[in-house]
């Protein structure tokens, strides 16, 4: 997974100029042409939906990526869905799910543009495993056991980093608890795979001697 993230980070130019031209040369159309579709659509409504077409319209690859703000996209979006959740509501989106549908896919590209770190926090967070400490170190210790995964435990320590990213603004009292567990949990795990790491050393150490000697023996 951090392999992933790494070249999603390398090539977010590229992925950017992809999803420029897919939200302008398609996602644009179609959303229209849904919108074209509808027999009733209040004015409001009608406005907020035409904004986002021409959003959407409106993007060039001559953007750079600091210039990309779909945020007032977003809420609209959210606006819109409270317009059309009402009782009393003309248009009504569960009537026109191809919108829905539309929008949200609309919704995930966008964060391909100006959120991809958040993106990628909330498609690979594991921070929900701080709160299962003896499960942790239990998988650790059975992968460290299997001779064929001694190279991925690595992963176990950068796992312990992520430890902070469930910490909540309202809750800063849980930052120390959270930021002790982690660093401690990262020491015993860099420790164990250190010690690992010697074992095999002196092992493949021991092993070139007895070859050396073998050698020599032959020689002579």
């Amino acid at each position: 997974m951090e392999e992933f993230k790494a070249l999603l980070r390398k090539y977010k130019k590229v992925i950017q100029r992809y999803y420029v031209q897919y939200l302008s040369g398609f996602d644009a159309v179609v959303l229209n042409d849904n919108i074209q579709n509808l027999t009733v659509c209040p004015e409001e409504e009608s406005v907020i939906m035409s904004s986002f077409v021409t959003t959407l319209t409106s993007l060039s690859l001559k953007q750079g990526d600091e210039q990309f703000d779909f945020q007032g996209l977003r809420l609209d979006w959210f606006r819109l869905q409270a317009y059309t959740s009402v009782a009393k509501s003309t248009l009504s989106l569960r009537e026109h799910p191809e919108i829905a549908k539309m929008m949200n896919t609309v919704i995930f590209h966008t964060n391909m543009l100006d959120q991809v770190e958040r993106l990628l926090q909330e498609v690979s967070d594991l921070t929900t495993i701080c709160f299962y400490p003896r499960t942790f170190e239990k998988l650790f210790a059975q992968n460290a056991e299997d001779f064929t995964q001694l190279r991925y435990l690595i992963a176990f320590p950068m796992v312990c980093a992520q430890f902070l990213n469930c910490i909540h603004p309202m809750c800063p009292e849980e930052f120390p608890h959270m930021q002790n567990r982690g660093v401690g949990m990262c020491k015993n795990f860099l420790d164990e795979i250190s010690r690992l790491t010697s074992v095999c050393i002196i092992e493949l150490c021991f092993e070139q001697r007895n070859l050396s000697e073998q050698v020599n023996t032959h020689i002579h």
